[in-house]
């Protein structure tokens, strides 16, 4: 197998580095330009812009454009890179279907594990980035953050940083229940991001977000849950560092698992403890 170390493309950049004889590191790295919106701002993506009259308009309405305050500001360019890096970073890692490593001359093959990392870069301006998000601060709370994974940009808002709470009616079982997930947007926003899709394809239905308990607590259905599903991006990039030299390299695959315990992010808000036959 002839391993690249370090790869460059428009959507992120990508190294591959043995820590040791059976383990990798493989980090995808993005330049991120996060722009401040202000109520003068002016901007242009297809049914979301602003003219610079403090009103934006979108899809789902029109959302009066509020100022950041210069603190408020850095501390949210702050928390952004620390918010999505924690969640995604050191999650997952990739196990292969056989041995394929040779970490020195004259070694056996070993079946060298690769850990899935996530590093992101602010920069200056668009030029220098991989993705633009455009960073909003709504009067209203109802806006949709969204991310146009093609065109590498999106729109958040000030609370996107925060988990939040949402209701939904979910089956359980035979049974319907109302249970809330807990969801952090710009995780959820950011897998987009990665190229990953809805726990239920591509749309914005509620369907698209769940429909079970394990659909919904899902990180790409309204909870924070992360599955084997979300190592895909690092598995596809792995196409670009490890280059089959034989027959033999050809065939080995990889597959991802959750590495971390994660906390239970739901509450059922019908749950009833068990009852027992009366003696």
């Amino acid at each position: 197998m002839h391993i690249h170390l370090f790869r460059n493309a428009r959507r992120w950049d990508s190294c591959l580095i043995p820590i040791d004889d059976t383990t990798f590191g493989m980090i995808l790295q993005f330049k991120v330009h996060l722009v401040r919106v202000e109520p003068t701002t002016r901007f242009f993506m297809g049914e979301t812009y602003a003219t610079g009259n403090g009103i934006l308009h979108d899809t789902y309405g029109r959302f009066h454009l509020q100022r950041w305050p210069d603190r408020e500001w850095e501390d949210y360019k702050s928390r952004f890179v620390t918010v999505v890096q924690r969640h995604w970073s050191d999650k997952m890692v990739l196990d292969p279907n056989k041995d394929w490593y040779v970490p020195r001359t004259n070694a056996a093959r070993n079946s060298a594990i690769i850990q899935c990392g996530l590093s992101i870069q602010l920069v200056d301006s668009a030029a220098q980035a991989h993705q633009t998000y455009r960073i909003i601060h709504p009067q209203e709370d109802t806006f949709r953050s969204f991310v146009v994974e093609a065109d590498r940009t999106g729109v958040f808002t000030q609370h996107d940083l925060e988990s939040h709470w949402n209701d939904r009616r979910t089956r359980i079982g035979s049974e319907t229940h109302s249970v809330s997930f807990l969801q952090t947007t710009i995780n959820h926003e950011f897998g987009h991001t990665l190229g990953l899709e809805h726990v239920n394809g591509t749309g914005n239905s509620d369907s698209h977000y769940g429909v079970t308990l394990s659909e919904r607590e899902n990180q790409m259905g309204m909870g924070g849950l992360l599955t084997a599903r979300h190592a895909q991006p690092w598995i596809r990039r792995l196409r670009n560092h490890l280059i089959p030299q034989t027959h033999y390299d050809a065939t080995v695959t990889f597959r991802g698992r959750v590495a971390t315990p994660q906390l239970i992010e739901y509450w059922d808000n019908d749950w009833q403890p068990a009852t027992t036959a009366a003696s």
